[in-house]
């Protein structure tokens, strides 16, 4: 990389979704969202990516809007065990970054090896924003949300949103956007009977047991984990939410292998298959979401390969439905969720063929 290279902005942290939220903020400044933006996925082909990236930075540009290129999830940059001709292409890829000297670059990732020279040569010459969340940045980066809604939050709902979402930058802002729109218009700050009111308890993992026995088919162990959730907690919409995720995911993994795209071999799948089928429907390159099964990692996907045999998919969606209506069932009866939720398994398993 050149000495000082002020055309190349490089974003990364340890947070996927701060560090996009970021690099994205900087692409639309310097060109207003019109430049061209490469997405890097560990699914997709990464020797097309980079070809396709080298021939953008070696092209000179014609116009102003083809100027920036932002290099999005640049997870090679983290990645150990890239084959001797991969390492090949992605030091192309710099060579190319280096003497586009009419563009203006942008990479970003949360994928990151120090020990690297392409990134110390990276730290060293370009513009560096390193993005991190933890307990101690976790308050303003909250607070900061909250004024992009044009509203404040007191000090005390921010702590009690953090201990109930975690380290979670995505879900303190769903969760504020949430709560902006709940409090606008009545008072001007998000107060701590706020956050109780209207967000779950995301942090404490203990709904993937009854998930997982959901899922088993078994409606005595999935009472007993349900009783064993609702000894940790009193709301179900986190369990809800959960539920509907895994559920998504199946019925989408199901449609493909229904469709003949998705080849199934005994508890796995065909990785060349689903990549296909990514490109086949344009979703490759997505960032992670339980709504795109293409931006799930492939080795948990292959875990739910016996679930996608065992249902098929006129009940997965029938579980979808059931799981809705639960939902509006505990708006209606919140002193009664866990009779809800066990009437819930009840319902699904009587569909059992």
């Amino acid at each position: 990389m050149q000495d000082n290279n002020k055309s190349v902005t490089f974003v990364y942290g340890s947070d996927d979704f701060l560090v996009d939220r970021r690099a994205r903020v900087i692409f639309n400044s310097l060109c207003n969202g019109q430049g061209e933006i490469f997405i890097f996925d560990e699914a997709s082909d990464l020797s097309s990516g980079i070809g396709n990236a080298v021939s953008c930075l070696d092209t000179l540009s014609l116009f102003p809007e083809n100027q920036t290129v932002w290099l999005r999830s640049a997870y090679f940059l983290g990645e150990p065990s890239l084959s001797t001709d991969q390492k090949d292409l992605v030091l192309s890829l710099f060579e190319s970054i280096k003497s586009a000297h009419d563009k203006k670059v942008i990479i970003s990732t949360a994928k990151i090896d120090r020990r690297t020279k392409i990134f110390k040569d990276l730290t060293q010459s370009a513009t560096v924003e390193s993005i991190d969340v933890d307990s101690n940045a976790g308050p303003n980066t909250i607070e900061q949300f909250a004024n992009a809604n044009g509203i404040a939050i007191d000090p005390d709902a921010v702590q009690l949103l953090q201990s109930k979402c975690g380290n979670n930058a995505r879900l303190w802002e769903q969760e504020i956007n949430k709560l902006s729109a709940y409090t606008s218009g009545r008072k001007n700050a998000i107060g701590r009977d706020d956050v109780l009111s209207l967000t779950d308890d995301y942090d404490t993992g203990n709904f993937f047991e009854p998930i997982e026995k959901f899922f088993e088919n078994d409606l005595e162990e999935t009472f007993k984990s349900i009783d064993r959730y609702f000894f940790h907690n009193t709301d179900a919409r986190a369990l809800l939410s959960a539920l509907q995720s895994r559920n998504r995911t199946l019925i989408q993994l199901r449609t493909l292998a229904d469709l003949r795209l998705l080849k199934v071999i005994g508890h796995n799948f065909s990785k060349n298959d689903f990549i296909y089928a990514s490109k086949f429907f344009h979703m490759e390159g997505f960032s992670k979401t339980t709504f795109s099964v293409f931006s799930q990692n492939t080795w948990y996907l292959s875990k739910l390969i016996p679930l996608v045999l065992k249902y098929k998919l006129s009940r997965l969606l029938d579980f979808q439905i059931l799981f809705t209506s639960a939902f509006d069932e505990i708006t209606q009866h919140y002193q009664d969720q866990k009779s809800i939720i066990k009437g819930l398994a009840v319902k699904c398993y009587a569909g059992n063929e």
